[in-house]
């Protein structure tokens, strides 16, 4: 994911809906079954974007720009559906929270 115009990918995301439960559960299962190689993982990780941009803003004084972050938050989303236990009890963006952070921390180590 390379993004060349924040404001208009910040826009794009933000015109993404957010996904409903079941829908989540449709899609989580069909990555599980399918790998990373789908739409669905597409899909998943496209309506979770906006969170990816959230927690990449609290890494920004790392030395690393916005445009660097939001891939990285798309890799832990990545990792994060691949992981998800499809018989949990907490929802998929919960689960992926820290994985993100553990892909902008490590990333940010890395930098520095």
């Amino acid at each position: 994911m390379k993004i060349t115009d924040l404001d208009e990918f910040m826009q794009k995301i933000g015109r993404e809906d957010l996904l409903s439960a079941e829908e989540e559960q449709r899609l989580l299962k069909a990555v599980h079954e399918k790998g990373t190689d789908c739409h669905e993982l597409e899909k998943l990780i496209k309506c979770n974007l906006r969170f990816a941009v959230s927690l990449a803003r609290q890494y920004l004084n790392r030395g690393m720009d916005i445009k660097e972050l939001i891939p990285i938050g798309a890799e832990g989303l990545k990792e994060a559906a691949l992981t998800y236990d499809l018989n949990s009890s907490i929802n998929f963006i919960r689960h992926a929270v820290p994985v993100m952070r553990r892909y902008y921390e490590d990333a940010t180590l890395k930098k520095n």
